[in-house]
């Protein structure tokens, strides 16, 4: 019986929080192996990063700097970095062979053009949220927009921690995208309110109201953990998957490919 080699997975970012969280989901996956952790910054001295569940360590893998670099074939690279980050690692992608699972919030339409162009060679999934519960909300959202009335209208909230850069943050603009575009064409964009408060991870809130009835959808992230279901998902798929830019929705509705 011929054992399933693990896929080689990179993972964008030295200290941001997320990187660590789904660095060390990797390394649990006995499907999957940290081929590096990928910096695509020069190298500068700092202190040793913390591990996502508190103490300072120095975590498992390689430090590479350019995704030429990477010495295993065929790797899929995560990244929930930023914009910046994000556009240097599409315009390296283009000339080397890996699969991509893009996290990253405040994409723009630089990236969404860079993204089209890298994903007619490779699997690319992209998604403002990778919660697996926020896809249920979604389609929620986006099934009562469809029957309400013409007196219907809605709003979206958005609460993160205050270092939180993009205002608002792309779950946002992402419900209110799937409200305006399920009540048709013409159909005014939801109005976005956004709070950058202490240390709250993420909260959406889709308020919906026409005569005499009022919905209210909450839908609040506790743990940067709940996001690994859907990640790790998105990594399988990507790996396995031809080229394309698939968005976590696809991934989840379409058969699971199978990996040469």
């Amino acid at each position: 019986m011929t054992v399933p080699v693990p896929v080689p997975v990179a993972v964008c970012g030295l200290t941001g929080r997320m990187a660590g969280v789904v660095r060390q989901a990797v390394l649990d996956a006995p499907d999957l192996a940290l081929s590096a952790r990928l910096s695509l910054r020069p190298p500068t001295p700092g202190p040793a990063e913390a591990h996502p569940s508190g103490p300072p360590l120095h975590p498992p893998g390689p430090v590479v700097h350019r995704l030429a670099d990477l010495t295993d074939p065929d790797p899929v690279i995560v990244d929930f970095t930023a914009e910046e980050a994000t556009a240097e690692l599409l315009d390296q992608a283009r000339s080397v062979p890996c699969a991509l699972v893009i996290g990253t919030s405040g994409l723009g339409d630089r990236h969404q053009r860079l993204l089209a162009e890298v994903g007619r060679s490779r699997a690319v999934v992209v998604a403002a949220n990778y919660s697996l519960a926020l896809l249920a909300v979604t389609r929620f959202v986006e099934d009562l927009a469809a029957q309400s009335d013409d007196s219907w209208n809605a709003g979206v909230g958005d609460l993160h921690f205050a270092g939180k850069r993009d205002r608002p943050s792309s779950t946002a603009r992402h419900l209110a995208a799937a409200w305006q575009g399920a009540r048709g064409p013409g159909a005014p964009a939801p109005e976005v309110t956004s709070f950058r408060l202490g240390d709250a991870l993420s909260e959406h809130r889709v308020v919906a109201a026409g005569s005499g009835e009022h919905v209210e959808v909450l839908h609040r992230m506790a743990d940067r953990r709940a996001f690994l279901p859907g990640v790790l998902r998105a990594i399988r798929y990507a790996a396995a998957a031809g080229p394309g830019v698939r968005s976590l929705a696809d991934v989840v509705r379409e058969p699971a490919p199978v990996r040469r």
